[in-house]
């Protein structure tokens, strides 16, 4: 709840923090494998206010996202650098749709169908290395939500696939793919979605885990860095709470 108020007042511009000290703020887990506090970077260039097509999609899909605008702008970003590669973009974890309206609104004149794969019926697959999420959250959604607000971006080309990924419905993606949005939250279920399109991603490709830099999604920030050294491929920490993995070859 307190991630979900969050993320909507920084929305219209307000963001909430603890009065107290660095240390004060700071999280370390007893084990030291995770350090969490209040990230606030000094740089002040913001190229997505100055996007006038960014900013409208924006406001459209604003109340159909928990994700805030500077991930989303990253999306924008990665899929305007996708339209330069082979295959198709992945979104796994639609909830309403707003990310994949950014998506989907940047490379809907290309000739990418944009894959959307959800249960429909709430995050799966929580188990006991995810520490907040315990299945069936951010269920308040179904196709014909995220069907009708793609639509009225213009959104055509796109396929929803109802069910869990990719046990249910893994097959139906055959490849390549140059982009995976991996929104599931917990971290069997980006273990499941980056071994399954990996194979396909082509070489240059990537992926993105929305939930890395979260304090709530700790399975999720396990499973990235458990491959951080993992030959051919390249694990870059966004401190906007993504985690962008190129696959390099």
């Amino acid at each position: 709840m307190r991630r979900v108020l969050k993320r909507a007042l920084s929305r219209v511009g307000i963001r909430i923090t603890r009065s107290s000290s660095f240390r004060n703020s700071l999280s370390v887990s007893e084990n030291r494998e995770y350090a969490y506090s209040d990230v606030f970077p000094s740089a002040s260039y913001s190229p997505w206010l100055s996007d006038r097509e960014f900013q409208r999609i924006l406001r459209i899909v604003a109340d159909q996202t928990l994700i805030d605008p500077y991930r989303l702008w990253e999306l924008w970003t990665l899929a305007r650098y996708a339209e330069s590669l082979e295959g198709d973009v992945l979104e796994v974890g639609v909830w309403r749709g707003g990310s994949a309206g950014v998506l989907g609104s940047r490379i809907k004149s290309t000739n990418k169908k944009l894959w959307l794969a959800d249960t429909f019926a709430g995050v799966p697959k929580a188990g006991l290395l995810d520490n907040a999420y315990r299945g069936g959250e951010h269920a308040d959604t179904d196709v014909e939500v995220v069907s009708r607000n793609l639509e009225a971006l213009g959104i055509s080309n796109f396929e929803i696939i109802k069910g869990v990924f990719p046990d249910e419905t893994g097959t139906r993606i055959r490849g390549p793919l140059s982009l995976v949005h991996v929104d599931v939250d917990v971290y069997q279920s980006a273990k499941d979605v980056f071994e399954t399109a990996l194979p396909i991603l082509c070489v240059g490709g990537v992926f993105v885990f929305d939930d890395y830099g979260f304090s709530e999604c700790r399975g999720v920030t396990r499973f990235v860095n458990e491959l951080r050294d993992a030959a051919g491929l390249l694990t870059i920490h966004n401190l906007n709470g993504h985690a962008v993995i190129v696959k390099t070859r």
